[in-house]
């Protein structure tokens, strides 16, 4: 099946289709494309503001640094890794290299819980087990344990959020769901340079309809749910405890 590729400038095109102020068979102008650039920028600064985060999927690679087990991501501050804001984690892992070939060795992602209520060696300095996410509203950070004893290189499977775009960039790893929302936002905000727009009853409520859901995600993790579901977290031990 091919990929939908989906760009900045797509969206654009496709909320001007919405609002009926462009054809199927119509190409946008120079001014809808930048107007429309600088209103989805607008609008995801509005979000912002309003704690309201659009997500998207990627992958975030860095170096370790011997003996530092917490590292800060941001592009707001200065922060140790220069990244939109982690939202989640999906995987996470490192490379040991050894000899001609690198050996990847996977970390256990888990919760500030699992982290804070055990017992643990501090400082320590080995190869990492596993792997703590705490999101703040300006930073992320994530904190190794161990902490690494090399600079190995990581690599994370990330949620970012969506904090600006640039021309034609691409929004292929944006779920569809929040997709929708962005068209039918953007749609909504170009009436201020297309009045005479095809906005009906029907779109403001599809857009409405969006907004409520967005609203009740998971804050967590940005998810859409129907219900929170309380997980209880299997019990485990750290790894390099000493012996009682």
């Amino acid at each position: 099946m091919t990929q939908i590729v989906r760009t900045t400038n797509e969206l654009i095109i496709n909320s001007l289709y919405l609002l009926g102020e462009l054809g199927t068979n119509e190409t946008p102008d120079t001014f809808m494309l930048s107007s429309g650039l600088e209103l989805i920028n607008e609008l995801l600064g509005k979000f912002t503001s309003d704690s309201i985060y659009i997500p998207y999927l990627t992958e975030l690679e860095f170096n370790m640094v011997a003996d530092q087990a917490t590292y800060s991501v941001s592009d707001i501050v200065a922060a140790d890794v220069n990244s939109s804001r982690i939202v989640d984690l999906s995987f996470a892992n490192y490379t040991v290299n050894s000899g001609s070939q690198g050996i990847i060795y996977p970390l256990r992602i888990i919760n500030k819980a699992q982290y804070y209520n055990v017992t643990r060696l501090s400082p320590l300095s080995t190869r990492p087990a596993y792997i703590l996410l705490d999101k703040q509203a300006r930073v992320s950070n994530i904190t190794f344990y161990p902490a690494p004893d090399l600079a190995y290189p990581c690599q994370l499977g990330v949620k970012l959020m969506l904090d600006s775009v640039v021309a034609n960039q691409s929004l292929t790893e944006v779920p569809p769901f929040y997709y929708g929302f962005l068209k039918y936002s953007l749609a909504r905000k170009f009436r201020s340079y297309y009045p005479s727009g095809n906005w009906n009853d029907t779109a403001e409520e599809e857009y409405q309809s969006y907004l409520s859901i967005i609203k009740s995600a998971n804050e967590t993790d940005l998810t859409i749910r129907p219900s929170v579901i309380l997980d209880k977290p299997d019990p485990y031990y750290w790894q390099n405890i000493l012996a009682y």
